[in-house]
């Protein structure tokens, strides 16, 4: 009996280590820098101005318009979306910020509103070749951020 309880407790431990280790293996604790992560922005050169583009989402067109200074995308705004309020309309908005604060096209698409993330990646895509950016180089992975 006492054999099964320490089997049971020495089982239950090694779950554990092992749920531990692999969230630890999932923290991404690189030690890059904010500065770092528009790597791909500042060796990317576009012609400065808006750009507007559409892409089909889940319920329909998603229009974008994303503006670029000559070395950076300045601002990416939802023009146009009959994306389902509360997930899509969300996904967009998460999505426009992150592409704009990393300066990358390398954004994880949001769980549930698939079709809208990637209708918000699709146009802004469009939106960089009209502005003479290098897409592929937007595209690279952004580096991880340290999150300590």
């Amino acid at each position: 009996m006492k054999g099964k309880v320490f089997l049971k407790k020495a089982l239950c431990f090694v779950v554990c280590l092992v749920f531990v280790f692999s969230m630890a293996g999932c923290s991404g604790g690189g030690s890059s820098t904010s500065a770092d992560s528009s790597n791909a922005a500042a060796k990317n050169k576009f012609k400065a101005g808006s750009y507007t583009a559409t892409a089909e989402g889940k319920n329909g067109p998603v229009t974008i318009k994303v503006t670029f200074s000559n070395t950076a995308i300045t601002a990416v705004d939802i023009v146009k979306s009959d994306e389902t309020a509360g997930l899509g309309d969300e996904a967009l908005k998460s999505i426009a910020e992150e592409i704009k604060t990393k300066q990358t096209l390398a954004v994880d698409t949001v769980t549930g509103a698939t079709y809208s993330s990637k209708a918000i990646l699709t146009a802004v895509e469009d939106c960089v070749k009209q502005a003479g950016g290098d897409v592929e180089a937007l595209k690279a992975a952004a580096p991880k951020t340290n999150s300590k």
